[in-house]
């Protein structure tokens, strides 16, 4: 009997094997025969493992006679049933040990088995096909080296957090909290390019042990992230939605049938978890980038249809914008260069006409602020929000509904939202039952953004309406 393992074993022998034992005294059981001690490698036939792929439970089984099972389960957790059921929710290869015991003790050698678990469970949509022949990602090398950090809580930049990566799993953990959108950012080259022009899919699984409310991706060539894909929860196109991820629960972000934009020239996976309390563990899986017409099988879900709600009228007092007092602010720097500030124009009927003279190239360049008084002192209540935007090009325009800022106190964590929407002509942008992402609101501003935009782009915002939510 090994000393590290004796009292857990004697435990064992009282409790689970009562036949190996009834034939002794107790005078018996202090004077074994170590010579007794049954081998484990007698027993390798003994241990059977049978998998059920469609379910991911494998059960153990144990069928040696006059002796009994102590199984090994992570290196810490011991049993000795004859037989046990174990689920496992990620595909891959998994071991378990056994040892052999009967009433002289427990054998010094162990029996180890392999199996495998051929894909990854979840509850819902789990992205495409990691070991498909057509995922380009599967088709590079990747190491630690390529995965970098941008993590600064209260935007004070500090040590890189504790991670692993062996190429096809990336966990990772963020001791100290973060309490807005980018402060805790991650990038991961991927050593992929893809020409310009042909269409594609992609996904990645997500796993935290705590609630975060707001996890975004997008994937973008080095050096450029304003011609990315957005991967979201159900797929939408051109969306930078983040997407709340609840503990426990592993979540999907894919998209489907996107243009690379440009040459995509060394991707790089960008993910942020700002917003995350302490002592959060993320698991991020199952990279997969493809050409949308290589069929991998993959079924891909219906998203679920979102009805208008029922608007009120924009110059009533149910509508929070009406009356308000806009005041604008800005920052145009096209090429990072601040100049001055873009055209703008109060029409005096709830519309807004901006002026960007000067070309920019990237998201952020040409933001403008729309800034109210409105308070929002319950954020447990819904809200639904929409604007008109008439634009003479096609562009992606970020929208986000946000707090005010108060000097040198930025909010830019507690919003309502925070998508990026392709906008071409007219265009009216919406969103139903959504609230605050971290409390109430002492003031509320839209905020939009035209980085990307050509020269001479003209823009009128009108129509404005903040609502209770109306169903």
């Amino acid at each position: 009997m090994t000393p590290n393992i004796k009292h857990i074993l004697i435990a064992l022998l009282a409790t689970a094997a009562p036949m190996a034992l009834t034939s002794c005294s107790e005078d018996d059981y202090y004077n074994v025969d170590i010579n007794a001690v049954p081998e484990a490698a007698n027993y390798q036939d003994n241990v059977v493992i049978t998998v059920d792929q469609e379910t991911n439970n494998a059960t153990f089984t144990f069928t040696g006679k006059g002796v009994y099972p102590v199984w090994i389960q992570d290196g810490s957790t011991y049993s000795t049933t004859p037989s046990f059921t174990k689920y496992f929710r990620k595909a891959g290869d998994y071991t378990i040990e056994c040892k052999v015991g009967n009433g002289n003790g427990v054998s010094q050698g162990t029996i180890t088995k392999t199996f495998h678990i051929d894909k990854t469970r979840m509850t819902g949509f789990a992205g495409y096909d990691y070991d498909s022949d057509f995922n380009l990602w599967t088709k590079q090398a990747h190491d630690p080296a390529d995965v970098s950090f941008y993590y600064a809580p209260g935007w004070a930049q500090q040590a890189d957090p504790a991670f692993t990566f062996n190429g096809s799993e990336l966990k990772l953990t963020l001791p100290n909290a973060t309490t807005e959108q980018w402060q805790a950012q991650m990038h991961v080259q991927s050593h992929i390019s893809v020409p310009a022009g042909e269409l594609f899919d992609g996904s990645i699984i997500v796993t935290s042990n705590v609630d975060i409310a707001n996890v975004t991706c997008k994937i973008h060539p080095d050096g450029d992230d304003v011609n990315a894909f957005y991967p979201s929860e159900f797929g939408n196109k051109n969306s930078e939605k983040s997407i709340a991820v609840n503990a426990g629960e592993p979540k999907a972000f894919f998209f489907h049938d996107l243009p690379a934009a440009v040459d995509m020239n060394n991707i790089v996976w960008t993910f942020d978890f700002g917003g995350c309390p302490d002592n959060t563990e993320i698991i991020i899986e199952n990279f997969v980038l493809k050409k949308s017409s290589d069929n991998d099988g993959t079924i891909i879900p219906d998203a679920p249809t979102v009805d208008e709600p029922n608007w009120v009228a924009w110059d009533s007092a149910d509508n929070l914008f009406f009356g308000q007092t806009i005041t604008p602010s800005f920052y145009y720097a096209p090429g990072w260069a601040q100049i001055a500030d873009p055209g703008f124009k109060d029409n005096g009927d709830g519309s807004y006409s901006i002026t960007l003279p000067e070309a920019t190239s990237d998201r952020w360049q040409a933001q403008v602020a729309l800034n109210t008084a409105i308070a929002i002192p319950d954020a447990d209540k819904e809200y639904d929000f929409c604007c008109t935007v008439e634009i003479n090009n096609t562009m992606n325009v970020m929208y986000k509904l946000v707090q005010t800022d108060e000097g040198e106190t930025k909010h830019d964590g507690n919003f309502f939202f925070a998508d990026e929407e392709e906008t071409s002509g007219v265009k009216k942008f919406w969103r139903t039952k959504v609230k605050p992402a971290e409390g109430p609101m002492h003031a509320v501003t839209l905020f939009l953004d035209f980085g990307g935009c050509p020269a001479g782009t003209e823009v009128t915002v009108s129509k404005i309406i903040l609502q209770e939510h109306h169903d």
